[in-house]
């Protein structure tokens, strides 16, 4: 496995929201990297393959934005990685680089740098490839045209016509690295220090038939990144009626944050199902999520504390005088429904009078990547909120720059 033979790289990874990462080796040769979630991991599995459009720069004839890499667990609606090109950029140079070969190792990486599929792989038509690459021409980079660049891919890449179907390049995946079906064990310390770990074993695969205690453990590995970890709760349990208050409970000196989460499994028919239903399931996620969530605020607003269950015996929490904030997280959301998706959540903000967010989990994977302290996610959070109050629906979050060290609040 590319990640045991070569550690260094997950330092490097752990900054990389989603995309590409060439890695090129002494001898010249380059081998691939794509950091994705695991339904693009497992769709690309499926498919044995994936294919890359090089999208036209419409305002510019001969010149490129960049890479939209598809997934297509549906052909109307894939699963897309956005990849911005510019002239003279080493990301340019190397993934070029890296997809000219005849063929080359590609390795997958999720979100939390967990090394899920290698391969060998290989670009369908490379001659075709090399030739548009050589033809084609790039911006140069300007931070500010950032945003425009991925509303512009976005649009053409949902305009696209048979044709262009046609001229994009099929990656096709071939003899296995590795074993598919394999889990990881994760004994490091890290992956235990939060309230409620027990000390159970932190086992992860690709497909997951039952998400739930997966995702809720994956969010926890999120929320790290910001809290520490005595401050997290997995599926705290009331000590008065025996039952779950909610999934993951974050409390500190300032704080009180309820989460909700919702997911569905990562296989094949969850992944096969029509766009129609896959909308279905989600509304009904969230419908469930903010229900639950109305729930636990209420119970913990009335409280100046909470007791909890714990393998030790009873725990007393403190919830007073901290500002309480809830959340429900959901596999994922299509741009065209984040209205009706955003109404439930906002009902259950108004009912208790307290800031309620909805974010899908790369979405979370995104803002605690990108503000890694409790002030800094919490005030991101509070932004979001603002933002959907004025607008009638959650926004999707954007960064753009390097990413912040995490460091203690001021």
């Amino acid at each position: 496995m590319f990640s045991l033979e070569h550690p260094e790289i997950l330092t490097h990874l752990g900054k990389l929201i989603y995309g590409f990462q060439p890695v090129q080796f002494p001898d010249g040769r380059y081998c691939l990297i794509i950091k994705a979630g695991k339904e693009f991991i497992l769709t690309a599995r499926i498919n044995n393959g994936f294919k890359i459009y090089l999208v036209p720069d419409m305002a510019a004839p001969g010149q490129s934005l960049g890479f939209m890499t598809a997934f297509f667990d549906d052909h109307d609606e894939p699963l897309v990685l956005f990849t911005p090109l510019y002239a003279g950029d080493d990301m340019l140079r190397d993934l070029a680089g890296a997809l000219r070969q005849d063929s080359f190792d590609l390795y997958f990486f999720d979100e939390h740098d967990r090394e899920l599929m290698g391969t060998r792989a290989a670009v369908r038509d490379g001659a075709r490839f090399r030739l548009a690459m050589a033809e084609t021409q790039f911006r140069t980079l300007d931070m500010d045209d950032l945003a425009a660049t991925y509303e512009a891919m976005g649009g053409w890449f949902g305009l696209r016509n048979a044709a262009d179907d046609d001229q994009a390049f099929a990656v096709e995946l071939g003899d296995r690295l590795y074993a598919d079906d394999m889990m990881i064990i994760d004994a490091r310390d890290e992956a235990y220090d939060f309230q409620g770990s027990d000390g159970l074993v932190m086992v992860n695969s690709l497909e997951r038939d039952e998400p739930g205690a997966f995702q809720e453990r994956d969010i926890v590995a999120l929320l790290r990144r910001a809290f520490p970890g005595e401050a997290i709760f997995l599926n705290p349990m009331r000590e008065d009626t025996g039952k779950e208050l909610t999934d993951v409970l974050v409390v500190t000196d300032d704080v009180v944050l309820i989460v909700q989460a919702k997911d569905s499994p990562n296989t094949e028919p969850s992944l096969r199902r029509s766009i129609d239903r896959k909308r279905a399931v989600i509304r009904s996620h969230i419908d469930k999520g903010a229900r639950q969530l109305q729930g636990a605020l209420t119970y913990i607003l009335e409280r100046d504390s909470i007791v909890l269950r714990a393998s030790s015996g009873s725990r007393v929490v403190e919830v007073a005088d901290r500002a309480v904030v809830g959340l429900v997280i959901v596999r994922e959301m299509f741009d065209d429904d984040y209205t009706a998706c955003s109404a439930p959540v906002l009902a259950v903000a108004a009912t208790c009078d307290r800031p309620c967010l909805l974010l899908d989990y790369a979405a979370l994977h995104l803002m605690a990547l990108r503000l890694p302290s409790p002030a800094r996610l919490i005030n991101g959070l509070y932004q979001m909120f603002a933002v959907a109050m004025e607008h009638g629906e959650f926004p999707k979050p954007r960064f753009s720059g390097a990413p912040l060290e995490k460091a203690p609040d001021a």
